[in-house]
Order: structure tokens, then sequence, then C-alpha cells
């Protein structure tokens, strides 16, 4: 009798592994070294007992004991003059911390850190309802201001409620790999800020992983995630993170080029703000800071390359959006051309103690209003006072920035060409 007659004469087997007598239809016919036809000694049941808790073992997410941690979590600062005063409008916050702060790209509207949206319009501000896509993802649908056919435009865009809190609310330590967003729970529907976490594609699988088979996805296991070198990106190592300029920023990859245009406005600008011999020579620069994102050169990139209009020569403008800002930011900063750049600079250095646009003229006796634009000075005149001078050069110098602001309008961020047409010039400027 053959082998196979054997075989399919047998009834039932006893598994080697629970001891159970069973018919051999619960075992796993394979073929030998000679292709002759024989069942495992162990059933399918024990088999996929067996390779399930293998397979577990081998994928049980475990850390070292001194793990280093070097990312933490952290939220930005958001201005007070981006904010909107929902007690006079009658809008009831989620939670006592809600706020709506303005998204200065899109036209008339402000993100919560709930996920809300409000939109101005018709003269109401409206809390918008929002849609769902496929996937159970929120989204708005808003204009944006962008850069197009050689001009800025508004165009109609989904703002996705998740991303949107992320980018205006947490600190984010790697925007050029993390596009994935864990809610906390795995509850889409929760997007209040604290509970949202940006992951590249590697930390998220890890997390959503571990979150199903033990519930567990507190911010200590999703840290030690973020910060295993397992789930970094392959261009990753301990040295990006080390401080290269001015001892605060550091480079965040090792695919960095050093001699690029990002990369040495990033440098220009830390300089900025961290050189003490640069404050010596530009004391208008002592106390500016820069944000926490943008002290990693490969974040800055990522903003650099969204906003950088290719062929055109543009300056990195903090001055212009937030009257008096001291901070290098995403929200806080534009590009600008360089003849927009030099409006606002107000020579506190050259002055003294006189106002803005005002010196006196020993041999007149009498104070001078002028203005300087592209070291040229305009002469507007003498006056008896120093008040007198400086109205006159208050009048011309609004006037004047409303013209450029005007004369620029196709190249200039509607944010900024806002600004400048509402910019008001105060005596102690």
């Amino acid at each position: 009798m053959s082998n196979t007659k054997v075989i399919e004469n047998l009834e039932t087997k006893i598994c080697k592994k629970c001891g159970r007598i069973l018919p051999v239809d619960k075992f796993r016919m394979v073929k030998g070294q000679f292709h002759n036809p024989y069942y495992l000694g162990h059933c399918k049941e024990c088999e996929y007992k067996y390779q399930r808790e293998y397979l577990e073992e081998k994928n049980k997410v475990t850390f070292s004991d001194n793990l280093e941690i070097l990312i933490e979590r952290h939220y930005k600062e958001v201005k007070s003059e981006r904010m909107l005063d929902i007690s006079k409008i009658n809008i009831i916050p989620l939670g006592t911390d809600e706020i709506f702060v303005r998204l200065m790209d899109y036209k008339n509207a402000w993100l919560s850190n709930y996920g809300r949206v409000i939109r101005f319009s018709n003269g109401k501000y409206n809390l918008l309802q929002g849609s769902y896509d496929d996937y159970g993802a929120l989204f708005y649908s808003l204009r944006k201001n962008v850069f197009f056919d050689g001009k800025w435009v508004y165009q109609g865009v989904h703002l996705y409620a998740a991303k949107a809190v992320v980018e205006e609310f947490i600190v984010n330590p790697d925007k050029a790999n993390n596009a994935y967003i864990w809610h906390s729970g795995a509850d889409k529907q929760d997007l209040y800020y604290r509970n949202l976490y940006p992951l590249n594609q590697k930390q998220y699988m890890i997390v959503r992983s571990h979150f199903n088979k033990t519930g567990d996805d507190s911010e200590e296991f999703i840290l030690k995630v973020m910060n295993d070198i397992r789930y970094k990106p392959d261009d990753w190592s301990r040295k990006c993170m080390e401080p290269v300029m001015c001892g605060i920023g550091y480079r965040g990859s090792e695919n960095v080029d050093c001699t690029s245009e990002s990369y040495l406005k990033w440098h220009d600008m830390l300089v900025r703000c961290y050189n003490e011999k640069f404050h010596e020579r530009q004391p208008q620069y002592t106390g500016c800071t820069v944000c926490e994102e943008w002290l990693n050169y490969s974040n800055f990139k990522v903003w650099y390359d969204q906003n950088k209009i290719k062929g055109m020569s543009l300056d990195l403008d903090k001055d212009i959006l937030f009257k008096g800002n001291k901070v290098y930011s995403p929200e806080t900063v534009a590009f600008v051309p360089h003849v927009i750049n030099t409006l606002f600079l107000n020579g506190k250095k050259s002055r003294g103690d006189l106002p803005l646009g005002v010196h006196f003229d020993k041999s007149k006796g009498k104070y001078r209003a002028e203005m300087s634009f592209m070291r040229e000075q305009i002469k507007l005149g003498w006056f008896d006072t120093a008040e007198s001078a400086f109205a006159r050069y208050k009048e011309y110098k609004e006037d004047f920035i409303r013209d450029m602001a005007e004369q620029y309008k196709d190249i200039l961020p509607n944010k900024v060409y806002e600004a400048m047409m509402e910019w008001k010039i105060e005596i102690d400027d």
C-alpha cells in the first residue's frame, strides 16, 4: 500500500503539542524531501498559536534602559495678536483653554487648538462644520494665498484639521518626515492639540501596532519610539542633533548642503539672533530669537522650499507682519523684495534720542524731517519742534509704505500687503 493510501485511511492523529486526538484534517499536510506527503506532528491550531507567539515576541517593542531622550514634547508659543476674542462673537469654547488663532496664509480664517475653524464672511464670524473624507478625517474648505502664474492669488483648498492643528500648535521635530499623525486612543475625532503626535511612517506603524495589542499609547511610550534610532530616517544620526551654529542650531540630517541658499539664509538668521559680535555692529537685533522648530535646519528648509519664489531675490523679513516682533518663526516672517524690507529699518543707532525721521540741524536751529530710502535721503522740511517734524515724517512715511504695497502687490503675500496698508508710525518707534 502506498504512503498516500495509508494517509488517506488515517482517521485521527495525536497532536504532539496539545496531546489531543484530532481528525487528520486538523493537521497540515506537507511534502517531504522526496515529495512524499505527510501530516505535521502538531495540529493547525497549535501551529497557528506557536507562530503567533513567535511573531509577537519577535515584534515586541522594547527599549534599552539608557535610551537617550533627545526629543521632548513641546508646544508653540502663539502671539496674542493672532488670537480671536470669541467672547465678542458668541462662540462657546469646547474647553477653558480653547483659543482661535489666525491662519496667516488663509483668507479670514482662524483655527482652534481643538481643530475648529471660524471664518469671517459677509460681515459675520461663522463656525464652520467641515466635512469628512473616506478615511474619517475632518477637513475644511478655505481659500489659501498662493503664488500662481507670477502673482499672489487666493485658491480654494481643503485644510485638514489634524494637520493644521499640528502645524499651528505643536513643535514638529522633523517636518521633512513626520507626515503621519497619531491621535490618542486612535480616535480621529479627537483633534485636541495635546492628543496629536506628528510621526514618521516607521514610528506611526510601531505606535499603532503596540496600541492594537496592548491599548497603550501613552506619551511616555510614544516619546521613546520617537527617540529610538531604529525608527529614525536613514539620514539621521546622533551627530545631527549637535549644535553647529552659534551654539544652538543643528542640522537635523546628514544630507545637508552647507552651500545652498536655504542653509545660508538659516545661517544668517541665527547669526543675527545669537552672535554677540554681530550685535555690536547691529544692536537692533539684540534680544531676537529663532523659534524652537527652526533651530533644526532641516525644518527651516521645508518652510523655505514651500515659500521661496523661484527666480526672485527675496529677504527674510520678521518686522512687517507683527510690529515689534523679535521672533523668527513660520508664523511671523515672510519673504519680501529687498526694497520692501528696507522700508522698516528704524535707524535707532544713528538718530539718538530724537523721534524716528527727525534730525536737529544746528546751522538752522531747527528740526529736519527726512526719510531714508535705499540709501537716499528724502528731505521733508524744517520745523520748530521735534513733534511737528515727526508729524510730517509720519504722514509721508505711511503714505509711502501704502504706495509701495500697491506697487508690489502682485509679488507680496496678502498678509504682508495688508500689514503694510495698515502700518502706523508711532513717535516712540
